[in-house]
């Protein structure tokens, strides 16, 4: 992530010290703070609330103790560079470069940054992450999601979470790139997912299992919600609900019964919608806004997703329907 991530959405850039408290409590909610040396503090901030999840940059230029209370959030620390210490409950972890750390919700929490530290950090409702679990799990959670400091069910399945927040801060950062709210849902959806399987929790053993084989009637059954929803944002949980079995449950056996998952099948119907609008242009229609409209947050990818399954380039599909009219 070259220079500061998250750029145009600046929250706190100050030198000065009652600015950083002011902004540091208003902004992120912390309780208080501790400087070494208020002459080095160099406070470079940015910050995005979107729906269930939040995006930060941070770095003080100093060594400082960032004191939370209890949060209604998980939080993802990825350090860019240098180290921090953070401590949630009775437990402390380094934070450092290729080691994240991920605190629970309903816990005080106290952040050291050392001199140089800069991370990027995700936070995730906790409502969201328990609306996701009981999805995936097809019953009710009642107990608090409780996350271990460092120790994750594996490296590959953390990777995959810190690369879909690298990939979400670059689509934020990008002053060219216009997010449909669908496609932005839906990537959202995705990192509360992700942190349920990266994170080491107490359902972490059931999210592994290997889930049960059902009859081909919820696939039917979500087949035809997908259909008659697509351009809305498709959670979990409404596919969960309309198929009457666990999200888990229900991926294996689209898996099986049409060599996808969900998710990807409503990328085809997508797709074929996108065709559909580009087979029939009005004096408007371009590739970006039928890309936008269709739920896909990177025209380059959905460029290159649509050559993919229908041999051509959006672009010559919408060229030879107008010369067409």
């Amino acid at each position: 992530m070259p220079g500061d991530p998250l750029s145009r959405y600046p929250a706190i850039h100050t030198s000065d010290v009652e600015e950083f408290e002011h902004r540091l409590c208003n902004v992120y909610g912390a309780r208080g703070f501790e400087l070494e040396d208020s002459s080095d503090l160099k406070v470079r901030a940015n910050f995005i609330e979107l729906n269930d999840c939040a995006l930060g940059f941070g770095t003080c230029g100093t060594s400082v103790a960032i004191r939370f209370e209890e949060s209604d959030f998980a939080r993802l620390q990825l350090s860019l560079s240098g180290q921090c210490v953070t401590t949630s409950g009775e437990r402390s972890a380094l934070v450092d470069v290729g080691r994240p750390v991920l605190t629970s919700a309903g816990r005080p929490a106290t952040l050291v940054y050392g001199v140089g530290f800069e991370q990027v950090f995700l936070r995730v409702k906790s409502a969201a992450l328990m609306r996701k679990l009981t999805a995936l799990l097809g019953g009710p959670v009642r107990e608090e999601l409780s996350f271990d400091l460092n120790d994750f069910a594996s490296p590959a399945l953390m990777l995959g979470l810190q690369g879909l927040v690298e990939m979400l801060v670059r689509q934020l950062d990008d002053e060219h790139a216009r997010l449909s709210p669908l496609a932005l849902r839906e990537v959202e959806q995705a990192l509360v997912v992700q942190m349920l399987f990266a994170g080491r929790h107490d359902w972490s053993a059931l999210l592994a299992e290997e889930p049960r084989d059902i009859a081909p009637a919820p696939v039917r059954r979500v087949e035809a919600y997908i259909e008659a929803n697509w351009n809305n944002p498709i959670g979990i949980e409404s596919l969960a609900e309309v198929a009457g079995v666990s999200a888990r449950t229900l991926f294996r056996a689209f898996e099986k019964a049409r060599g996808c998952s969900p998710m990807a099948f409503v990328k085809r119907i997508r797709l074929e919608r996108a065709r559909d609008f580009l087979s029939r242009p009005e004096g408007t229609t371009s590739v970006t806004g039928i890309a936008f409209a269709c739920g896909f947050l990177n025209p380059g990818h959905f460029a290159s997703d649509y050559r993919r399954t229908f041999g051509e380039l959006p672009s010559q599909t919408l060229s030879r329907s107008k010369f067409r009219l």
